[in-house]
């Protein structure tokens, strides 16, 4: 039967308490790589999603099966084996779809590398002064970060501790040369690769025509029973694209007649069915259909990626309101005028700009500004009145509607990046 998430946490760390592998129960809340999967892994042992009234759902069986292989488990602490950690290897070079690949060696590494990195970053240390922080020392980390150090900043994060549902910095230890963990536990991850490599695969498949999408599941659409694959063509020939037929219409009169959103193509991305009307929460009304991907992207990304997003500053405008008013919704005019600072300040011939807000105080934003190459003399602060952020967001409006009829733009604020 079906269970909420809620209880199968409960139900999975109440059977599993015991288990000889520290397990995280709390990924079947958060439900890591839902959309690439459609499961969460333990190990090598998939639990599916489900879709149930509106709801992501499990099934109480598959949690009680899972929890018991687990709680059966043998692991001796005694039988170790060398890890064999990857070296360093720098972000450019890496192949985008090599990397998303599972590889759990490469992960641990990761995140040694990078809280060695950041530990300069929070020093305040310039570039020039890190020296060889990628390299390994007597401890088995690199740069100068100790041990104690690299388990308080995991314990903070989520992605710092979890692989496959497991935790694998509670079983990990340093012989003085190499890094080991229990042999039955590094087997488990070894067959979590394999069967998260071939639940993918699967994955990628469209089901309409069989052809292969990406990697990463660019593909999957959310629907009412879950996740489908869909290639674009597909998507175009089963749902049709989105007019602007209800552009003024109230979101409330929408929800009134039950007027289906997914008959259409997202008009975001124009690749998946839509699931949803997306609508301005300040003026009420319908801006469009969208997938579940771009609804979730545009109510809860950061408010600069949507702006960076094609089509994302114009779908905003398929509010009326926004549209008479020339302005956005209000979670991004600060972005607005962050991105204008980035763009117009500068310390000295310092090509690059990063703005942030310091504080808001009596209707004024202080933004700190900092230049590229980290200069100590490279910090200021810029304070912007309200007045000034309309402003600028009347300006980038007016530019995106120019450049959308391909006149020259009247506004100041020429992009959000």
């Amino acid at each position: 039967m079906p269970i909420r998430r809620e209880y199968a946490r409960s139900l999975f760390a109440d059977l599993t308490q015991n288990a000889p592998v520290p397990l995280d129960p709390d990924e079947l809340l958060h439900m890591p790589g839902l959309r690439q999967l459609g499961h969460v892994f333990f190990g090598d042992i998939e639990v599916r999603c489900y879709k149930h009234k509106a709801r992501w759902m499990y099934v109480e069986r598959d949690i009680r099966d899972a929890a018991g292989v687990f709680a059966e488990m043998e692991v001796n602490l005694d039988d170790v084996v060398d890890v064999q950690l990857p070296p360093f290897r720098d972000i450019l070079e890496r192949d985008p779809e090599e990397w998303h690949r599972p590889n759990w060696r490469r992960q641990v590494a990761s995140w040694m590398l990078d809280r060695a990195r950041n530990q300069l970053l929070e020093q305040g240390r310039h570039y020039d002064e890190w020296g060889s922080w990628q390299d390994i020392g007597a401890n088995g980390l690199p740069g100068e970060l100790t041990w104690e150090e690299f388990v308080a900043s995991s314990s903070s994060h989520r992605h710092l501790q979890n692989i496959a549902g497991t935790r694998p910095l509670q079983l990990l230890t340093w012989s003085g040369e190499t890094w080991l963990l229990p042999r039955a536990y590094a087997d488990l991850l070894d067959r979590w690769e394999r069967r998260e490599e071939e639940v993918v695969a699967l994955a990628r498949l469209c089901s309409s025509c069989g052809d292969q999408g990406p990697y990463w599941g660019d593909w999957r659409t959310p629907t009412t029973s879950g996740y489908v694959t869909r290639c674009p063509p597909c998507s175009g020939a089963a749902f049709q694209p989105y007019t602007g037929h209800l552009r003024g219409v109230q979101y409330e009169m929408l929800r009134r007649r039950a007027t289906r959103a997914d008959e259409y193509l997202c008009r975001l991305c124009k690749a998946s069915q839509a699931s949803a009307w997306d609508h301005c929460h300040a003026h009420g009304y319908v801006r469009g259909p969208l997938c579940g991907s771009c609804n979730v992207r545009e109510g809860k990304a950061t408010p600069y990626s949507f702006l960076q997003l094609e089509g994302g500053v114009l779908h905003l405008l398929e509010c009326r309101g926004c549209l008479e008013q020339r302005t956005l919704p209000r979670r991004f005019h600060l972005d607005v005028v962050r991105a204008h600072l980035e763009q117009t300040e500068r310390h000295g011939r310092c090509r690059q700009t990063y703005a942030r807000e310091l504080e808001h105080t009596h209707g004024v934003h202080r933004f700190q500004l900092e230049c590229s190459n980290w200069h100590a003399t490279g910090k200021w602060t810029k304070d912007v009145t309200a007045a000034e952020v309309a402003a600028l967001v009347r300006a980038f409006v007016d530019a995106a509607l120019a450049a959308q009829e391909g006149r020259p733009s009247p506004g100041t604020a020429t992009g959000a990046g």
